[in-house]
C-alpha cells in the first residue's frame, strides 16, 4: 500500500530557498486586482492523501510525470516551470528532485498544505490565489505550466479570464499542460454512481456560493475546449488515458480504490450532516462499492491537454545527450 510522505504537514508552510528566492524575486510582480471572493476545495488531511494517492496512479497510467516535450529541456536547465494548484506538492518535489538545474515553483490558494520540509533547493511554495488578477509574476517568464484536477475548483464562467492570464505569464514558445479526469466513469453500478453523484453535488453547492450567477452548467468546459479558444496558443495535443478501479486493475486499479475510499472519507461528515445521505445508507454504499468495481470493472478516464505559446520566431531548438550518444557507441 502506498505510504504517505512523513515530511506532510498541514499547519505549517515550507520555508524557501535564498537561491531561487533570488532567482526569482525579480518577477515577482507587486499589485494584484482581487476580483471577488471565493471557496477553495478544503485541505484536509483525507484531501491530502488522496492527492498523494492520484498523483502515484498518474505517473503509472501516464507512465511518466506528464506529456509536454519538455524532457530535454528540463534536463538541460535553466527552465522555469510553475505548477498551479501545487496543493502539498508531490508533482512539483518529484519534478524538481528528476531536473535538479531547473527551477520549480509550486502555488497554493492555501500556504497550509504545503509540505514542512523540502530538500530541493530548486523549488519553493508560495501562497497565490489564481483568481486574484494579474498573477503575480512579470509577463513571460516560464517555459512550462503544469495545471492538475484544477477544472472544477473555480467557478466555470471565471476561468477564461485566468487562462489569459496564464497565458500571459509564459515564455513565447513555452508549454502549458492541463490533466483532468472525465467527468463521467465507465461500467458503474448503483453503488458507484450515488458516490459520483455526491460527489457532484457537493461540489456544485461548493461553486455556486461564489458562481456570478445563479446556474451551474451541467458540465464544465473541458480543457481542450477552452484552449482551442485562445487565438495566443497552438500545436494543442491530446493525450488520453484510463485508470481501473479495483483489483482487477492491479496496481493502478488499487490506487484507484484508496482514492475513491480518500474522497467517501473526506466528505463524508459534510454529507451526512447536510442530510444527503444517512450515515447508515453511506456505510451500506460504500461496502457495495468495493464490491461492484469488481464484478463491473469499473475505470476512469483521464486526458493531458498540452498546448505552446504561439510567438517563438527562432529555429527549432534541438538539444543532444552527448552522455547518452557515448554510452550507446561503446
Amino acid at each position: 500500500m502506498t505510504s504517505i510522505p512523513s515530511t506532510i504537514n498541514v499547519s505549517t508552510p515550507s520555508p524557501t530557498t535564498t537561491s531561487i528566492t533570488s532567482f526569482f524575486k525579480s518577477k515577482w510582480r507587486s499589485s494584484t486586482r482581487d476580483l471577488k471572493p471565493w471557496k477553495p476545495i478544503p485541505n484536509t488531511r483525507d484531501h491530502i492523501e488522496r492527492s498523494w494517492v492520484q498523483h502515484n496512479a498518474l505517473q503509472i497510467a501516464f507512465e511518466g510525470d506528464y506529456m509536454a516535450p519538455m524532457k530535454q529541456a528540463l534536463l538541460s536547465g535553466g527552465c522555469e516551470v510553475l505548477d498551479i494548484g501545487c496543493g502539498a506538492g508531490f508533482w512539483s518535489m518529484d519534478m524538481a528532485t528528476k531536473y535538479p538545474l531547473s527551477y520549480f515553483i509550486g502555488i497554493d490558494v492555501d500556504k497550509n498544505v504545503f509540505p514542512n520540509i523540502t530538500m530541493q533547493k530548486n523549488l519553493i511554495f508560495q501562497r497565490v490565489d489564481i483568481m486574484t488578477t494579474p498573477l503575480p509574476y512579470d509577463n513571460n517568464t516560464f517555459d512550462y505550466i503544469f495545471i492538475r484536477s484544477m477544472l472544477d475548483t473555480l467557478p466555470d464562467d471565471d476561468w477564461d479570464r485566468v487562462l489569459q492570464d496564464i497565458v500571459r505569464i509564459m515564455k513565447k514558445g513555452a508549454y502549458l499542460e492541463c490533466i483532468e479526469p472525465y467527468t463521467n466513469l465507465f461500467d458503474t453500478g448503483p453503488a458507484m454512481s450515488t458516490i459520483t453523484k455526491l460527489v457532484n453535488t457537493s461540489s456544485s453547492l461548493r461553486l455556486l456560493s461564489t458562481q456570478s450567477s445563479s446556474n451551474i452548467p451541467a458540465n464544465m468546459n473541458p480543457w481542450p475546449n477552452r484552449l482551442a479558444f485562445l487565438d495566443t496558443l497552438k500545436n494543442m495535443q491530446i493525450h488520453h488515458t484510463h485508470t481501473p478501479i479495483g483489483k482487477h486493475g492491479g496496481a493502478l486499479g488499487s490506487l484507484m480504490v484508496q482514492y475513491w475510499e480518500r474522497i467517501i472519507k473526506a466528505s463524508r461528515q459534510d454529507w451526512i450532516q447536510s442530510k444527503t445521505i444517512s450515515e447508515k445508507e453511506l456505510e451500506s454504499v460504500h461496502h457495495e462499492l468495493l464490491e461492484e468495481v469488481e464484478t463491473q470493472q469499473t475505470y476512469m478516464a483521464w486526458y493531458s491537454v498540452v498546448a505552446q505559446k504561439k510567438g517563438y520566431k527562432g529555429p527549432a531548438i534541438v538539444i543532444e545527450d552527448y552522455d547518452d550518444q557515448t554510452s550507446i557507441m561503446q
